[in-house]
C-alpha cells in the first residue's frame, strides 16, 4: 500500500514514518508539511519520492496512485483534510483527537458515512497488548467497585529531545496565524466561553485527556452520566466522576506538569481483586504497558503481566492495514471519536454549570 503521510511533526517523526518505513506492507509515497524544508529532509532520510507543501497539492498529482493516507497535521485541521481524503476515495487514518469543536468532527463523520474508503482513528493504547488483555482480566472480577483513571503528562518535548534526533520546520508565518486563530475560535465555541483559564485548560485537555476517555471507553462502554468535575491548579489539572454503562463509576485524575517523568493507569477495585493496567510513556519505543493483577481475600495472588514489548503505534498501523484488506472491522471509529469529543466539552461545560451537548 502506498502511503502519504499529512503533517511531519513530532509524533509522524517519531512514530508514524518509521513504522511505516518497516512495514512490509507500506511503502512511504510522498510527504506532506507547510514547512516544506523540513518534509524534504524527512524525504531524504527516508527514501519518500514526493513532497508536498498542502494536501490539495497530493490528492491532485497523486490522488490515482495514492492508497492510503495518515493525518497528522494539528486537530482543529483535520476535517479539512480528512474531508477531502475521503471524498477523493483515500483510505485516512486520523489522530486522535478527531477534532476540536463538535462541528468539526459532525464534517468528518459524515464525510466517513458517505465515502467508501477506510476511516480509522489512531487511537494507539486501544492496540496495546497489556491494554487488549485486561478486558478478560476485568470480565473475571467479582463486580467493579471503582475504576480510577490517572494520567498527568510531563514536558513531553524535552524528553522527546533527549532520545530523538526531530528535524525541525518553518511553516509560514501567515498560516501559524491562522491557525492559532482558528483554533482559538473553536475552542471558544466548543466550550462557550473565551474565559483565559477555561480556553487553555481545554487546549491541554481535548489532545490529553482523549487518550483516557478512549480507553475508559473501550473497557466499560459509554458515558452514561458526568457527576462532577474540577478544574484547578490554574487550570492545569482537572478531575471528574463519571458513570459508565451498568452504573460503573469512575474517577479521572487529569493533568499536566513540569516533571520529568509519565504516569498514566487505569485501574479497576473490585471486592475480591484489582486490575492495572500502567501504560508506559508512550514516546519511548517498546517500553511495555505493565497488566497488574490483584486477588484473593484469605489469600492473595499477584501477579505483574509484561505481554509484549510490540509498539502500539505500529500494531496500530498494521490494524489499519487489516482493515482497509478487508480482514479487520474498524474498532476505533470515527463515529466513537466524536462521542469522545462531546465528552471532553461536556466535562467543560458541566464545569461551567451549564447542559451537556451530548444530545445535540
Amino acid at each position: 500500500m502506498r502511503f502519504g503521510v499529512i503533517g511531519c511533526g513530532m509524533v509522524a517523526q517519531v512514530m508514524h514514518i518509521p513504522y511505516l518505513a518497516e512495514l512490509p506492507e507500506a511503502k512511504l509515497h510522498a510527504l506532506v508539511d507547510p514547512a516544506e524544508d523540513r518534509a524534504q529532509e524527512l524525504a531524504e532520510r527516508y527514501n519518500v519520492p514526493h513532497v508536498y507543501a498542502g494536501h490539495e497539492a497530493l490528492i491532485d498529482e497523486r490522488g490515482d496512485d495514492l492508497d492510503a493516507v495518515v493525518v497528522l497535521t494539528p486537530s482543529h485541521a483535520h476535517a479539512d483534510v480528512v474531508v477531502d481524503t475521503l471524498g477523493a476515495e483515500i483510505h485516512t487514518l486520523v489522530e486522535k483527537p478527531l477534532a476540536t469543536s463538535l462541528e468539526d468532527a459532525d464534517r468528518i463523520v459524515e464525510a466517513d458515512e458517505t465515502s467508501d474508503a477506510t476511516a480509522m482513528v489512531a487511537y494507539m493504547k486501544r492496540y496495546d497488548p497489556s491494554y487488549q488483555r485486561a478486558q478478560a482480566e476485568i470480565d473475571g472480577l467479582d463486580g467493579i467497585d471503582l475504576v480510577t483513571a490517572y494520567d498527568v503528562d510531563p514536558d513531553h518535548f524535552r524528553i522527546v529531545a533527549e532520545v530523538y534526533d526531530l528535524v525541525e520546520g518553518a511553516p509560514p508565518e501567515e498560516l501559524i496565524e491562522e491557525s492559532v486563530e482558528k483554533r482559538q475560535a473553536d475552542i471558544e465555541q466548543a466550550i462557550g466561553t473565551d474565559d483565559e483559564t477555561l480556553v487553555d485548560a481545554y487546549d491541554f485537555q481535548l489532545e490529553h485527556v482523549c487518550h483516557d476517555v478512549n480507553a475508559l471507553r473501550g473497557l466499560f462502554g459509554r458515558v452514561e452520566s458526568i457527576d462532577h468535575v474540577n478544574v484547578f491548579a490554574d487550570g492545569r489539572y482537572a478531575t471528574a466522576h463519571l458513570t459508565y454503562e451498568d452504573g460503573v463509576q469512575c474517577v479521572l485524575e487529569t493533568g499536566d506538569s513540569d516533571r520529568k517523568w509519565f504516569e498514566e493507569f487505569i485501574r479497576v477495585d473490585a471486592p475480591d481483586g484489582m486490575v492495572t493496567v500502567d501504560f508506559s510513556n508512550p514516546f519511548i519505543k517498546n517500553t511495555p504497558t505493565e497488566l497488574r493483577t490483584k486477588q484473593g481475600i484469605e489469600e492473595l495472588t499477584d501477579t505483574v503481566r509484561t505481554p509484549s514489548y510490540d509498539e502500539a503505534f505500529k500494531r496500530e498501523q498494521e490494524a489499519f492495514i487489516d482493515c482497509v484488506e478487508g480482514e479487520a472491522e474498524v474498532k476505533t471509529t470515527t463515529a466513537e471519536a466524536r462521542e469522545d469529543l462531546r465528552v471532553i466539552v461536556d466535562l467543560f461545560r458541566s464545569y461551567r454549570g451549564e447542559a451537556a451537548r451530548s444530545d445535540d
